[in-house]
C-alpha cells in the first residue's frame, strides 16, 4: 500500500501519513535544535575567544548535527548502503562525545 501526499511530497509505504509526518517534523524540528545549540556555543566562544568552547562547538556539531546531516543526504541518495551510513553516523557521534570528554578532562590545555 502506497499513499503520496502532494503537498508534502512525502511517499509513505506500508505505514500511515500522519505517522511519517509527525517523524519528519520531529527530525527536522531535532535538527534545528541542534544546529541552534551549536551556533550559541560558536557565538560564545566569538565572545570569549576561549578554546575550550570552540572544542565544544565543534564535538556538539560532530555529537549532533552532522549525523542527522549524514542520515539526510545518505538516507537520499541509493548508492550509498545501509551500512555504510550507520557506521558513518556512528563514527561522527563517537567523535563529538570523544571532542566533548577531551574539553571536560583537559580543560584549558
Amino acid at each position: 500500500m502506497t499513499r503520496t501526499h502532494t503537498l508534502l511530497q512525502v511517499t509513505v509505504e506500508g505505514g500511515a501519513t500522519a505517522t511519517t509526518v509527525a517523524a519528519l517534523v520531529t527530525f527536522l524540528v531535532a535538527t534545528a535544535l541542534a544546529v541552534l545549540v551549536t551556533y550559541r556555543f560558536l557565538q560564545g566562544y566569538v565572545r570569549s575567544r576561549s578554546k575550550p568552547v570552540l572544542r565544544l562547538a565543534v564535538g556538539m556539531f560532530l555529537l549532533a548535527p552532522a549525523p542527522m546531516f549524514i542520515r539526510l543526504l545518505a538516507g537520499n541518495v541509493l548508492a550509498v548502503a545501509p551500512p555504510v551510513r550507520v557506521v558513518s553516523t556512528a563514527t561522527a557521534e563517537a567523535a563529538g562525545l570523544l571532542v566533548i570528554l577531551g574539553v571536560i578532562y583537559r580543560g584549558d590545555r
